[in-house]
C-alpha cells in the first residue's frame, strides 16, 4: 500500500468525521456512495438516503468522535479502513457513548473516494 493511499482515505475519513460533527449534510453527502450501506452497532442498517435523513432531522447527533488505530488496506480502486471509533452521539434523544472497531469500505466513483460500506463493531466495556 501506498503512503499516498493512505493519507488520502484517513483525510477522507477526517472529512467525513468533521462533517458528522458539524452536522453537515451537504459536506457529508459528497463523501457517500449512493450505493451506501451503513449499518450500526445495534444492527439497524441506512441506504445513503435514510442516513441523510436521520442527519438532517436530528435524530442522530455526533457531539464528539474521535478514530484512533487506523490500518488501512489496498484493494486496487477500493481501500478498506480498519479503525477505532469513540463517540457521544445522540440518537432518538438518547445519549450514547460509542466505541467501536469499525471497517469502512471507500472506493473509487467518478475520481473521488466514497464511503460505499460501514460497519462497527462494539467493543465491550
Amino acid at each position: 500500500m501506498s503512503d499516498d493511499l493512505h493519507t488520502v482515505i484517513l483525510a477522507r475519513e477526517q472529512q467525513r468525521c468533521d462533517a458528522l460533527l458539524a452536522g453537515d449534510i451537504e459536506a457529508l453527502s459528497g463523501l457517500l456512495s449512493e450505493r451506501l450501506v451503513f449499518a450500526h452497532a445495534n444492527t439497524n442498517y441506512d441506504d445513503k438516503a435514510s442516513l441523510l435523513a436521520r442527519m438532517s432531522s436530528g435524530n442522530i447527533v455526533y457531539n464528539t468522535l474521535r478514530i484512533s488505530e487506523p490500518r488501512v488496506v489496498d484493494l486496487g480502486d477500493t481501500a478498506l479502513l480498519v479503525s477505532r471509533l469513540t463517540a457521544g452521539v445522540t440518537v432518538g434523544g438518547q445519549d450514547k457513548a460509542i466505541d467501536n472497531w469499525t471497517l469502512s469500505v471507500w472506493t473509487q466513483e467518478a475520481g473521488e473516494w466514497r464511503l460505499v460500506a460501514y460497519q462497527p463493531t462494539a467493543i465491550p466495556g
